[in-house]
């Protein structure tokens, strides 16, 4: 996924949902809690916005998950 931060003001991105019937998404997010990326197979975990700099991983499970998010600049 490519993420592309405009300071202040949102997030824009193109990338690849996970497996899973997984499928292209892109978007600008405005609104804290916007789904960006799904990132497990069953599509419970996912990037969303924060603000309009900063993201976060959501659990939409009501059990624990672990995993890792690189990022490169």
């Amino acid at each position: 996924m490519t993420l592309v931060r405009i300071p202040g003001a949102f997030l824009q991105w193109v990338g690849l949902e996970s497996t899973f019937n997984a499928s292209i998404t892109q978007g600008v997010a405005l609104t804290a809690g916007d789904h960006i990326v799904y990132i497990d197979r069953a599509h419970q975990v996912d990037i969303q916005l924060a603000s309009a700099d900063t993201i976060r991983v959501h659990n939409g499970t009501n059990g624990t998950r672990a995993g890792n998010v690189t990022l490169i600049w």
